[in-house]
C-alpha cells in the first residue's frame, strides 16, 4: 500500500466491498502456516527449527496479487519454511493490513482470511502477479519457485474499533461471470495505457488520488478498478461502477481522466 496515504472506502460500499477494496490495495500479506520442524534437512538453506514439539503457528510475509474475483495468489520458494509447512498442511491464515497512515494502527482496517494455499499452474495469473511485482521476474523462472492459489473459506473484516464482521466467500468474492472479456483484454489495456496515455495516468494519480508526481504505470485492471505503481509505491483507483469489457473500461478511464484534468 502507498505509505503516505490512508486507505479510504467509498461511503456506499457494503462490508464485502470494503474487504475486497482493502485486499486489492495490498501488495503484501502475512501468512500463518502450521510449523513443521521435521520436514527440512539439517543442512537446508536457512537451516531448520529444532526442539519444537506440538502444533505451532508460523507467521511470515509474502507478496500477493489478486485475481479479478479477489482470489489471492502468491509466488513462493519451495525452500521457504512456509512452503515446507504447506506440504504437510495446506491450511493457512492470511492477513491483509490496511492500517498504514493511521496514528493508531488499530483504528485502521484489516482482513483476515481462513483457507488453503496450494500450488497451481496458471500463466495468466503469473503474468498478472509479475505485472504487479516486476521485481519478482528475477526469480519467477527458477525451478524452486511456484505460484500458489488461495482458496478462501471465510473472511474476517475489522474496520476499526468495534467494527468487525465475518464474510462468507460467496459474498466476498466478486462474481465475474459477465466480465470474461475484460480478463482476456487486460494485457492489451495495460500496455495501451502505459504506451499512449501516460499523461492521463499521471493526472488521475496526482489530481484524483492525491499521489506524488512520478512515472505512474498501470499494472492491472479488474471490474472494480485498476492498479498503478511508480517503481516503489502501489496505489489503486476504484471505478464508480463495475466494468465488464474493454469498451466499458475505456469509457470509465476516459471519464476519470477528464475529471482529473478539470
Amino acid at each position: 500500500m502507498n505509505n503516505d496515504k490512508k486507505l479510504r472506502h467509498i461511503p456506499e460500499m457494503n462490508e464485502a466491498e470494503k474487504a475486497r477494496h482493502l485486499m486489492r490495495w495490498a501488495s503484501k500479506a502475512y501468512l500463518a502456516t502450521e510449523l513443521q520442524p521435521g520436514l527440512k534437512a539439517a543442512d537446508s538453506p536457512g537451516g531448520r527449527v529444532e526442539r519444537v514439539a506440538g502444533n505451532f503457528p508460523y507467521a511470515s510475509l509474502s507478496l500477493v496479487a489478486l485475481d479479478h474475483d479477489a482470489t489471492p495468489y502468491m509466488l513462493l520458494s519451495d525452500l521457504a519454511d512456509h512452503s515446507q509447512n504447506l506440504i504437510a498442511n495446506p491450511r493457512a491464515g492470511m492477513l491483509f493490513d490496511g492500517t498504514a497512515g493511521y496514528r493508531d494502527p488499530l483504528a485502521g482496517g484489516r482482513v483476515t482470511l481462513v483457507g488453503t494455499l496450494r500450488k497451481v499452474n496458471d500463466p495468466r495469473m503469473l503474468q498478472r502477479f509479475l505485472s504487479r511485482h516486476p521485481g519478482s521476474a528475477l526469480y519467477a523462472g527458477f525451478n524452486d519457485f511456484s505460484l500458489y492459489h488461495y482458496e478462501i473459506e471465510a473472511a474476517h473484516l475489522i474496520g476499526g474499533f468495534a467494527k468487525a464482521v465475518w464474510v462468507t466467500p460467496d459474498i466476498l468474492k466478486l462474481d465475474c461471470g459477465e466480465a470474461g472479456e475484460l480478463s482476456k483484454a487486460e494485457t492489451s489495456i495495460v500496455e495501451h495505457m502505459n504506451t499512449d496515455h501516460t499523461d492521463a495516468l499521471l493526472a488521475i494519480a496526482t489530481q484524483t488520488l492525491g499521489l506524488h508526481t512520478a512515472k505512474w504505470k498501470m499494472t492491472g485492471i479488474d471490474p472494480e478498478g485498476w492498479d498503478l505503481h511508480d517503481g516503489r509505491s502501489h496505489a489503486r483507483c476504484q471505478f464508480p461502477a463495475p466494468v465488464r469489457n474493454a469498451n466499458e473500461a475505456r469509457q470509465a478511464l476516459v471519464i476519470q481522466a477528464k475529471a482529473a484534468r478539470s
